[in-house]
């Protein structure tokens, strides 16, 4: 997650992110290309009781699936609590289970939140 706030520090302008969490997705979102060939990345799709944000199945069995769930902070106060209640919304509302029922037997779970710049990571 370093990576990610250097990069928040470094190149994005408080300006852009008018909308926080559209904008923090698209960001993630678009970094996503890196994994090409890693992964099929889906995002906003359903699965279990609601929608993830970003889900990464991957292409070659043994390799763990990948579950993120983004949420704004109001405060940097927030950030760690906004990232559980992420992490926590991923297994309430069951968001591995289009990656299990595709044959993913391990699947990260990550609880992100933003304030602005700052980011927080959770992992479960």
């Amino acid at each position: 997650m370093e990576n990610l706030s250097d990069l928040l520090r470094d190149f994005v302008s408080y300006h852009d992110i008018a909308h926080p969490e559209s904008f923090h997705h698209g960001l993630l979102l678009g970094l996503s290309v890196l994994l090409d060939g890693e992964y099929r990345v889906e995002s906003n799709r359903e699965s279990g009781y609601g929608c993830f944000d970003i889900a990464f199945f991957p292409l070659k069995t043994g390799t763990p699936g990948i579950v993120l769930e983004l949420k704004s902070a109001k405060s940097e106060e927030e950030l760690e609590e906004k990232a559980k209640e992420a992490l926590r919304q991923i297994e309430e509302k069951a968001y591995i289970t289009e990656l299990s029922r595709q044959g993913v037997g391990e699947v990260w779970k990550y609880g992100i939140a933003f304030c602005g710049k700052k980011v927080w990571l959770e992992r479960g």
